[in-house]
């Protein structure tokens, strides 16, 4: 067994008092899937949403993530491989440190057992929260008075990740997580594929370009703003810098073409 990982003591008697102590107890929890298996080569990956009571009988809800044998391989471990668990964990703590609004962890922990490598990565809901992308499908939102907010605060956390020198590499309207109330929140979720690059050049042009192109439903006006916000440009233009006028120049192609 893998060292534990618990966020606090006061969350690891939360797990106790609800029978989920241990790997063991954890890994035997039977309900429904909130998403159906993964299933690749000789390993699986699912999900179930559950909720932990305390004392009082309140309810925190937390997305249980279990796996077996679903690796990747590194330099280090080049032919077996680690649980694409522990790279998301430890994406997860990285995005932590430097402040940049994201998930957390409660638990992780992995163990290999009758030959079979299997881990462990429990979050806490984002209860209240909705995907950038389910935001914009809703046509109520369509003139929100918030909207402009959103996508402003959508690019300045899409900008403290770059800063970082994080890529999400896989950065679509479903992996911004947004909050209305009590105050207007967003938090960039997904982390599986998340790498730390030394330039910024390896890093803005694959994220931002993958929003302009893959960017649906948000609109032509949402990325400009998301944009804007990015280079910090309260103009209505672009910074003029040379990733700025390629990326505009790709967002207005974009755009013409889908019109």
């Amino acid at each position: 067994m893998k060292e534990v990982y618990f966020e606090s003591t006061e969350i690891k008697a939360l797990f106790e008092a609800n029978d989920l102590g241990s790997f063991e107890q954890i890994w035997a929890l039977e309900t429904l899937w909130f998403e159906e298996p993964n299933y690749r080569r000789n390993g699986w990956s699912g999900v179930i949403k559950y909720a932990l009571k305390d004392k009082k009988g309140v309810s925190t809800w937390v997305f249980i993530k279990r796996q077996e044998n679903h690796n990747y391989k590194t330099f280090l471990h080049p032919f077996k491989g680690v649980p694409t668990f522990r790279r998301e964990f430890n994406n997860i703590n990285k995005l932590n440190h430097k402040n940049v609004p994201t998930l957390r962890t409660l638990y992780y922990a992995e163990r290999a057992n009758e030959g079979k490598d299997q881990a462990i990565l429990i979050t806490l809901s984002l209860e209240g929260y909705e995907s950038l992308e389910e935001f914009c499908l809703n046509e109520n939102n369509i003139h929100s008075p918030q909207r402009q907010a959103i996508m402003m605060l959508a690019g300045h956390v899409t900008r403290q990740m770059h800063d970082a020198h994080f890529r999400h590499n896989c950065l679509y309207p479903k992996h911004f997580f947004i909050r209305q109330t009590p105050t207007l929140d967003v938090r960039v979720i997904d982390l599986e594929k998340l790498k730390w690059f030394p330039f910024y050049f390896q890093i803005r042009r694959n994220d931002l370009s993958r929003i302009i192109r893959r960017g649906q439903p948000m609109t032509y006006n949402d990325t400009k703003i998301l944009l804007n916000s990015y280079y910090q440009s309260n103009t209505g233009h672009l910074e003029k810098k040379s990733l700025a006028r390629t990326l505009n120049k790709l967002l207005e192609k974009h755009h013409h073409e889908r019109v």
